[in-house]
């Protein structure tokens, strides 16, 4: 699932955008005007965690259910679609926490202590002895995984270090792979994450990691830290848009650091960073191209539920997710259809009851 995303100015406010979601379960919805998400299946039994979408376009969602009313017992849920409809289908046995796919018959699930591969028929499912998946991407003839990544709070200490694990598959063992950052996001031939508290950058030459030379950060405070959390890369023009945070103590008692947001654009040999106010400090924001020569971001929003900012050629647009009236949703994966403009997106309500599914582009 693929959270896959700049300098450039952000135009208006953050709009709010009003949706009406029905309240039985799977319920389809109209696709919205050009430039916005619609909410394609809901259904307040579930709650959604990873999303993957074949090159085929096929959508597969992973989640959970409480299958009665009332009741605090959940089970596993793994479903299937595309557009409107969406299926529950057999999974792999264990509950699934991230996916990822190369086509209709390589399908992949990872759990906390297992993993499984769909061959178009059954789920073929192996040991999982490492540890904890937090990303998973199956980029060209590379299985990708991030494991035991922490994430920056504004309330933690001066001493917040960075850390994640890279593996890659080879053959049927799972391979620790050096890395010259610590690597939180994926795209391509990229990586996303930081080197010793600043922002970084590091791309793939088939062999090995490469650390890539980045501008300055403007708007430099003293202890400043900051962090890319995510790469977007447009497959046609080769364009790199990523996202992370910079960060800086502030002396508060509930809050002693302080943030802003950073935005990342352009190409190998030319980068340009952008620190910007808002959305303010977005340590979990996920990045993913629109397959348009832009990105989409996703963060979690100051008001609740999640909000987006769109990168494209001219700049960035804010916007938000729609949710049932009264309901704030939160974005928790995203994913592109390979070689299409057709983006998605899964979550749930703060409780984890109401799971929704997204589509933008379709």
């Amino acid at each position: 699932m693929r959270l896959t995303l700049m300098g450039m100015l952000f135009r208006g406010t953050a709009a709010a955008v009003a949706f009406f979601v029905a309240a039985g379960p799977a319920a389809a919805h109209a696709v919205a005007p050009a430039g916005q998400w619609s909410v394609v299946h809901d259904d307040r039994r579930d709650s959604y965690d990873a999303v993957t979408v074949t090159p085929g376009g096929a959508v597969w969602v992973a989640g959970t259910r409480r299958p009665d009313r009332g009741s605090s017992r959940t089970e596993s849920l793994l479903l299937k679609g595309g557009r409107s409809t969406f299926k529950r289908v057999t999974g792999p046995g264990f509950r699934v926490k991230r996916l990822t796919s190369a086509s209709d018959t390589r399908v992949w699930a990872f759990g906390a202590s297992r993993y499984a591969r769909w061959d178009g028929k059954r789920w073929q499912v192996k040991r999982w002895s490492h540890g904890r998946v937090d990303r998973a991407y199956s980029i060209g003839k590379n299985l990708w995984v991030i494991e035991d990544s922490n994430t920056f709070s504004a309330a933690g200490g001066a001493g917040w270090k960075a850390r994640s694990t890279l593996r890659r598959l080879a053959g049927s063992v799972w391979r620790k792979v050096d890395t010259p950052i610590v690597v939180k996001g994926l795209d391509g031939k990229w990586a996303a994450g930081s080197v010793r508290g600043k922002a970084a950058l590091a791309r793939w030459t088939g062999t090995a990691w490469r650390a890539v030379t980045l501008p300055a950060i403007p708007s430099s405070h003293s202890g400043q830290i900051s962090e890319l959390t995510d790469v977007a890369v447009d497959g046609e023009t080769g364009r790199v848009m990523a996202v992370g945070w910079v960060a800086w103590p502030c002396g508060g008692a509930k809050r002693p650091f302080c943030g802003e947001t950073l935005l990342l654009s352009g190409y190998l040999g030319g980068f340009n960073f952008e620190v910007r106010g808002e959305p303010g400090l977005q340590p979990r924001a996920q990045a993913e191209p629109d397959g348009r020569g832009g990105a989409w971001v996703v963060y979690d929003a100051k008001g609740g539920g999640s909000g987006s900012l769109h990168i494209g050629a001219d700049g960035v647009e804010p916007g938000a997710f729609p949710a049932p009236p009264n309901q704030n949703a939160f974005v928790r994966d995203l994913a592109i259809r390979p070689e299409s403009g057709s983006v998605w997106a899964v979550g749930a309500a703060p409780s984890g009851r109401g799971g929704l599914i997204w589509a933008h582009g379709r």
